[in-house]
């Protein structure tokens, strides 16, 4: 037994290695839709070229037959692969269902089988061997079934062919590099294809030697050059087809009669009907019930256009655009018409302009000043509550800088909290200063100031907000005067009359009077002198307890607790406010509810029975003052309120809401009125991202 080694053999091993190297980068690019199969389909060629070699080369004619069984492995998988490979390269793997894919492999299932059995000569019916050459060449007579497999391996690669063919067409105009890519895979199918035909039609000038294999040299090296000269499986080619029914854009094609040549899925949506209805139509005609899109698609180029239906209104942005002819000269052939649905963007737009048509309201009608500054300062827009607070005119103040209407002494009160409020420190302050009006009053006002950013996070504009204090400032000298005067009072004529009491009454111990009448008029003296003292000590009460500075609200309402309990009055004082003072402003307001509240209940309750309570709460101090009198109608003491009567409840709510508080009182008649009065803890009203200065 010889083999037989010829120099044919190797453009066959060119052909094996060659196709084994590009199965294995195809192998490693398998994620790539058509990679799998044709890694699978260069496997079946390096196959069918081994086993033919080996054939060639076969010392007998059993050995040869062997090989040649064994090479129609890979002939008949290859067809088959090419197939599924061209399917999904070409964006039609739609077309590989699951009944598609088990019926493309019955006939190559059947043919091999075939071929190792040969039942009846189906495949061969007689085999010999011409071994006068260099090589060995099997001589076949072919039965029936051999020529079906070759119109059924013909029929798949013509298939292929034909969509690689169309393809070429379709990226005829696009990049090169998808040109390559067909252009590689047509010579990498009717290379084979060609040298197969030439062989089976004894046209080959070798005679009885198969030149299928011979040409898969020619095949793995297009098929290599498009690996990696044109990129193949690596970028692939999407077919314009694809892109335009995937666009969300309607996409409409009209010839010079005006009829539908084309249309994609979203105008399909919008015209309601399918594209083998609407194609060869008139365009007025499907979009009738669309009769602004009709006037506009005839008159310009651009325009916006509305589609209104009983379920909403929708927003498009119109294109037109002219088709030429393919043949060199400026020939229109129709037009393309692109709709953009802008629907979302319109609505977006709407709710900015009502956004900002509120902001323009709020601001023109708030009920404080407000001003737009730009970032040195300037003042860009003042609401009408600006101008009034200030006595000027909108045209006076829009351009000045807001220092020059500041009292020169706050100027630069807030200049750190500003700074930071620039850097993204805080997200606004809160600051007390003094303006000046046109009439160079001062005016006290608290600053409320932020920073307004774009989407950038970019310092843009500020916005100010400023609120006449004047009132609260007028009642903090009041405040500061009532404490003044109580503590004169207290010093002075209360000094002066309690000593003029002492005096009076070691007189009257050590100078008896003898007669009834002098002795009387002693007494009356003593009398009137602990009343002036009584009388002072009331009104020290009134203006400023002592006992509230020196000692705190605990201790000063319960010395008020007591004298009423002197006067006969059943009262009870629970309190938890602990050891910690309170701010002056918090204890001065709440002293002052609670001494307002007796003076009701004395006035107008007709009871003497009372129940105080001071509480600390976790974020809040309580007072509560409750009596079991007469009561009274709520919203009848409200009216009379606003008709000038009862006054004192509305200045205790006034004046519990100015340290930010709430006020509460529940009342019914002959059921008792319960007066609650809750003002926070400083820590926690400045725990915010606003400092107040």
């Amino acid at each position: 037994m010889h083999w037989h080694f010829t120099p044919y053999v190797l453009l066959m091993v060119v052909a094996v290695v060659v196709s084994a190297m590009v199965a294995l980068v195809a192998w490693r690019r398998r994620p790539v839709p058509g990679a799998t199969p044709f890694c699978f389909l260069m496997l079946a060629v390096s196959e069918w070229s081994l086993a033919y070699t080996i054939e060639l080369i076969s010392p007998d004619l059993a050995t040869a037959v062997l090989w040649d069984n064994i090479a129609w492995l890979g002939a008949v998988c290859a067809p088959t692969l090419w197939l599924v490979f061209t399917l999904q390269y070409t964006d039609h793997a739609r077309w590989l269902t699951r009944r598609v894919i088990p019926l493309l492999c019955i006939e190559p299932l059947i043919t091999f089988l075939l071929v190792w059995t040969n039942p009846f000569g189906l495949v061969a019916s007689k085999i010999g061997a011409d071994t006068s050459g260099p090589f060995t060449v099997l001589i076949f007579t072919y039965g029936v079934w051999y020529w079906i497999n070759i119109v059924y391996s013909y029929a798949l690669l013509l298939l292929s062919a034909f969509l690689i063919v169309v393809l070429v067409q379709a990226l005829f105009r696009s990049a090169r590099l998808y040109r390559e890519q067909a252009i590689a895979l047509l010579i990498a199918v009717l290379a084979p294809w060609v040298s197969n035909a030439l062989t089976i039609s004894n046209l080959s000038p070798f005679r009885h030697l198969d030149l299928t294999p011979f040409a898969f040299t020619v095949t793995g090296t297009a098929l290599a050059w498009g690996l990696f000269r044109s990129r193949l499986l690596d970028i692939m080619p999407v077919a314009r087809e694809a892109v335009i029914e995937s666009m969300s854009d309607a996409v409409i094609v009209v010839d010079e009669q005006n009829r539908i040549v084309d249309l994609n899925l979203t105008a399909q949506h919008l015209t309601r009907c399918t594209a083998s209805q609407a194609v060869g139509q008139p365009f007025t005609q499907i979009f009738a019930h669309w009769p602004e899109l009709v006037k506009h698609s005839q008159e310009v180029s651009e325009a916006e256009v509305i589609l209104r239906s009983d379920e909403a209104t929708r927003y498009f942005d119109l294109h037109i655009s002219p088709l030429y002819h393919r043949n060199g000269y400026l020939t229109v052939a129709g037009r393309l018409i692109v709709l953009n649905e802008i629907t979302a963007h319109k609505q977006a737009e709407r709710a900015i302009q009502e956004s900002e048509e509120r902001f323009r309201n709020i601001f023109a009608e708030a009920p404080i000043g407000m001003a737009v500054i730009s970032l040195n300062g300037t003042l860009l827009q003042v609401n009408k509550t600006f101008c009034e607070m200030l006595g000027y005119h909108e045209q006076e103040l829009v351009g000045c800088s807001l220092s020059s209407i500041t009292h020169p002494e706050d100027v630069g009160k807030d200049g750190l909290l500003a700074a930071q409020a620039l850097k993204g420190g805080l997200t606004s302050y809160k600051v007390e200063k003094r303006y000046l009006k046109k009439n160079r009053e001062t005016l006290w006002a608290d600053l409320t100031a932020t920073v307004l950013r774009n989407q950038d996070g970019q310092a843009i504009y500020g916005l100010v907000m400023i609120e006449n204090i004047l009132e609260r400032k007028r009642a903090k000298l009041l405040e500061e005067e009532r404490h003044r005067v109580a503590y004169e009072l207290h010093d002075g004529l209360a000094q002066v009359a309690a000593s003029a009491h002492q005096h009076l009454q070691a007189f009257a111990s050590h100078y008896r009077p003898r007669s009834p009448q002098a002795r009387q008029e002693l007494g009356r003296a003593l009398e009137l002198a602990q009343l002036s003292v009584k009388e002072a000590r009331r009104l020290i009460a009134g203006l400023r307890p002592t006992a509230l500075d020196d000692f705190g609200l605990a201790a000063a309402l319960r010395l008020q607790v007591e004298a009423q309990r002197d006067d006969g009055w059943m009262i009870t004082y629970d309190e938890t406010l602990g050891s910690e003072r309170l701010s002056p402003m918090i204890e001065t307001t709440l002293f002052w509810v609670a001494q307002e509240a007796l003076t009701n209940v004395r006035k107008h309750a007709g009871t003497q029975q009372v129940r105080l309570a001071l509480e600390r709460l976790k974020s809040a101090v309580r007072l509560e003052v409750q009596d079991w009198g007469c009561g009274f109608e709520p919203l009848a003491v409200n009216q009379e309120v606003r008709l000038g009567e009862h006054l004192g409840l509305r200045e205790m709510q006034e004046r519990v809401e100015l340290v930010g508080g709430h006020f509460l009182v529940t009342s019914q008649p002959y059921a008792g009125t319960l007066i609650v009065a809750e003002v926070p803890l400083p820590s926690m009203m400045e725990g915010t991202s606003s400092y107040e200065h």
